[in-house]
């Protein structure tokens, strides 16, 4: 009877794990029949509607299942492959070594399996329907994305990773190896693409370089543990010092076990040393190995933890180099303390808000279109809240975008003087000004960020009282960051547009008329003689053609005559000749008889 008992024990135990394995199966297959019921449901609705729509609506709404790679749905779906990936790349192994972690969740491993798996068919459909670039364009034909991704090598990775090893598990001598899984670790290139991707989106670059490097070597150390369990296992435990001890008191428990061997990974990877000697040939030539590989893992380390660190510092460093040649300067020119303090006070404020003052030689290196792209991001917003501007065309605003320039000033810098000539206007970007009387003494009125200050000055309005001066006194209050648009800048883009020109005229002359600094008069003077200028010009321009029909009939009259006079010359010559004898082939006599004959000419002119 016992050994009945005994025999139903075993058996129970041996068929427990192909019991998980077959309701695993049966979770996952109701869950595949749920989402067959779900998209037959979506079939037939379609089909429904095909009967209302043309064909040619259903071939463009196949296109639109075309998955852009920079869009944020690839970027989103290309996390969750990495992190499938992830999973296999660490448990295959760790199962592999640790036969208690395989044993004890078998089901959380069988379920989560078979999610990766479906993640991996879901992300091979969405590969033949990725989109990429033909000539700056994505590609949307659906035949031409089958046979780039099927010429593409990924395809025999994918196709490799998605092989149904896992059928081996019905082989006893298989049964539910995690090693069988080992061909999903082929699509480790889609966690490094992600990687790539992450790493060119991401604000913090030289962080997510630091976590990826150290996530690299914890995934090799973890791996390198691993090997070490399964050979100590293979040689068997506890047979010499090199091997993992087992008799140990808490050598049988998982925890110990996998700590252990992860930290004799580590020390023998990193160099450290400190282990047992090896005494099997097996064992030497896995200590090897890892030294070699070892060396390679510090070399690496040092390199790029290197390579990091000098990119973090670049942009401190070349700021400390300018502010150390500021220094070097003021000292050379014997520069005043109180003046000193308040330069590298000046430096200290732009380090803190991460300031940059040459944004044209950063944006550089970018095409006109995108420069002007930001350019409108920036400042557009902020150009439409100047009255004169809120109504101008938009075409106008983008030219004037890209014209604003970024000046700083320090507590207690003025912006403007009451009597200055207004040579720009000036948007708040960050920052207060105070507009105070002539000593400073008196505060009048306080501008935030977002005020706009000198549209009018730089509009050269005629009958404007103070002509193109300033009005009041500006003083920042703390560190201000201003967008400068300077008169020249305007006129010059304004020249383009006439209508908006006149536009912008009136909104000045109203914005005048409001604070009683408009000169009618004198504005209805300038306006006429405005007005009279084309007429002045056509009447000018009347002249001067008169003028060039004179002296275009003046010099046909002068060659009419030099040629009579030579026609004349060598009627004299043949006469000269005939008569005395005379022979005139001296050039220089010739040259000095049409010297005279000229003089003779202007004189007749005169």
């Amino acid at each position: 009877m016992n050994k009945s008992e005994n025999d139903t024990q075993i058996l129970n135990d041996t068929t427990r794990p192909l019991n998980i394995f077959h309701r695993s199966i049966q979770i996952i297959s109701r869950f595949a029949n749920c989402i067959c019921r779900r998209r037959s449901k979506l079939q037939h609705t379609d089909s429904s509607l095909e009967k209302l729509t043309p064909k040619d609506k259903d071939k463009k709404s196949s296109e639109h299942w075309v998955f852009d790679p920079q869009e944020s749905f690839y970027y989103y779906w290309s996390s969750i492959v990495s992190i499938a990936v992830l999973y296999n790349t660490v448990t295959l192994i760790g199962r592999s070594a640790f036969l208690l972690l395989q044993e004890r969740l078998l089901i959380v491993w069988l379920i989560c399996d078979y999610l990766c798996d479906i993640c991996y068919i879901l992300d091979t459909l969405i590969q033949t329907r990725k989109g990429y670039l033909e000539q700056g364009l994505i590609v949307h034909d659906l035949v031409k994305l089958r046979k780039h991704y099927i010429q593409n090598p990924t395809f025999i990775l994918d196709i490799l990773s998605l092989l149904p090893t896992d059928f081996l598990y019905f082989i006893p001598k298989f049964y539910l190896l995690p090693s069988l899984r080992f061909n999903r670790l082929f699509r480790l290139y889609r966690f490094a693409e992600f990687s790539d991707k992450v790493e060119t989106q991401t604000n913090h670059p030289n962080i997510f370089r630091l976590v990826s490097l150290l996530t690299t070597i914890l995934i090799l150390i973890h791996w390198n543990a691993c090997f070490y369990f399964i050979i100590s296992r293979w040689i068997g435990y506890s047979t010499d010092s090199w091997v993992y001890n087992m008799t140990a008191p808490t050598g049988t428990t998982l925890t110990t076990q996998y700590i252990y061997c992860f930290f004799w990974s580590t020390l023998v990877l990193t160099n450290i040393g400190e282990v047992p000697p090896p005494e099997s040939d097996i064992e030497i030539l896995f200590v090897t190995a890892d030294f070699l590989m070892g060396v390679i893992v510090f070399a690496t380390i040092v390199g790029n933890v290197g390579s990091i660190i000098a990119s973090m510092n670049t942009t401190r460093a070349d700021f400390r180099q300018k502010v150390d040649q500021v220094k070097s300067y003021m000292e050379f020119r014997k520069v005043g303390a109180e003046l000193e303090r308040r330069v590298i006070t000046w430096f200290d404020y732009l380090w803190l808000q991460k300031q940059v003052t040459n944004e044209d030689d950063i944006l550089e290196s970018l095409p006109e279109k995108l420069r002007v792209e930001i350019a409108i991001h920036i400042h557009l917003a902020a150009l439409r809240r100047v009255p004169i501007f809120s109504e101008a065309q938009s075409g106008l605003l983008v030219e004037l975008v890209t014209r604003l320039k970024l000046q700083i000033f320090s507590p207690g810098d003025y912006v403007c003087k009451k009597g200055d000539i207004g040579k720009e206007m000036y948007i708040i970007k960050r920052g207060r000004l105070s507009v105070v009387s002539d000593d400073g003494t008196k505060v009048f009125v306080t501008l935030e960020e977002g005020s706009v200050f000198g549209e009018i000055s730089i509009l050269n309005i005629p009958g404007s009282k103070s002509g193109n001066r300033r009005t009041a006194n500006i003083r920042s209050v703390g560190y201000s960051d201003l967008f400068c648009l300077t008169k020249q800048d305007l006129w010059e883009v304004v020249a383009e547009y006439p209508s908006a020109r006149d536009t912008l005229l009136e909104r000045g002359k109203a914005h005048l008329r409001k604070d009683n600094l408009l000169d009618e008069d004198a504005a209805q003077t300038a306006q006429q003689d405005q007005e009279a200028l084309p007429d002045k010009v056509a009447e000018i321009q009347e002249n001067i053609d008169k003028i060039e029909t004179r002296i275009a009939r003046i010099m046909g009259e002068y060659k009419a005559n030099m040629n009579a006079l030579g026609q004349r010359l060598q009627i004299i010559e043949h006469l000269a000749e005939e008569k005395h004898g005379v022979l005139i082939d001296d050039k220089h006599n010739q040259q000095n008889t049409l010297d005279l004959i000229n003089i003779g000419t202007n004189d007749n002119n005169t």
